[in-house]
């Protein structure tokens, strides 16, 4: 089996809320110093791998990404990465992507993340120290970036959480339904929930210049880093 191996490295990473371009969102923000335990992460920005098996080639951009422990007590990490679009379609990272990514990926980058792990890997105990930083991957198929800009949202970073009225409830209207389950079982379904639990994610915005046809090929260019609830 023969690798092709084209990865296109992006401009250095952004600090949190330097302003690039684009619109401040509304609504709940984080508190300016962290009120409850917050993870460090480090990522390199998306980098674009081709591979090729046989006569096909797919693409695929990638985001490597370190996370580290500052405070005195072990935590616990539990990865969530996400990709929405202008269109506002979510697209959860490392959904359908073959192993065989993942060991490009490795090897690509072996000697500057010796201890890379696989993102089933990534979740768990994180002790205290830099010695103790965990390095994986969030991989999307390139499909998921032919819109002109897009947003990467980052979760489990922040123990940080508001609770937020929902401003669509209904008190006439029941809060659950009870759908069928696995093998016919019911189970409750928040269809109209009194309110939203929001948590402190990590947004990195991005946007793809030209033409649909051409974004396929298009570096992401990095707008935007901030903090928010979500």
């Amino acid at each position: 089996m023969r690798w092709l191996l084209a990865v296109l490295l992006l401009p250095a990473t952004l600090a949190i809320g330097q302003v690039v371009d684009g619109p401040v969102g509304t609504g709940p923000e984080p508190t300016p110093l962290p009120t409850a335990w917050e993870l460090e992460f480090r990522y390199r920005n998306l980098q674009r791998i081709d591979i090729l098996t046989g006569n096909q080639r797919q693409s695929y951009w990638y985001m490597i990404y370190t996370v580290s422990n500052p405070s005195p007590n072990t935590l616990r990490f539990y990865p969530r990465l996400e990709l929405v679009t202008e269109r506002l379609d979510v697209v959860p990272s490392d959904v359908g992507i073959p192993p065989a990514v993942y060991q490009a990926i490795r090897e690509q980058h072996r000697l500057t993340h010796p201890y890379f792990v696989h993102p089933t890997k990534a979740a768990g105990a994180i002790r205290t120290g830099r010695d103790n930083a965990i390095d994986s991957v969030a991989v999307w198929h390139e499909s998921a970036l032919r819109t002109s800009s897009f947003t990467i949202y980052v979760g489990g970073l922040s123990g940080e959480a508001r609770l937020v009225r929902n401003p669509a409830y209904d008190p006439d209207a029941p809060e659950k339904v009870s759908l069928p389950g696995p093998f016919g079982t019911p189970r409750e379904v928040t269809v109209n929930p009194r309110a939203f639990t929001l948590r402190k994610t990590l947004a990195l915005s991005y946007r793809l210049a030209g033409s649909g046809n051409a974004r396929p090929w298009t570096d992401p260019e990095p707008v935007r880093v901030d903090w928010i609830m979500r």
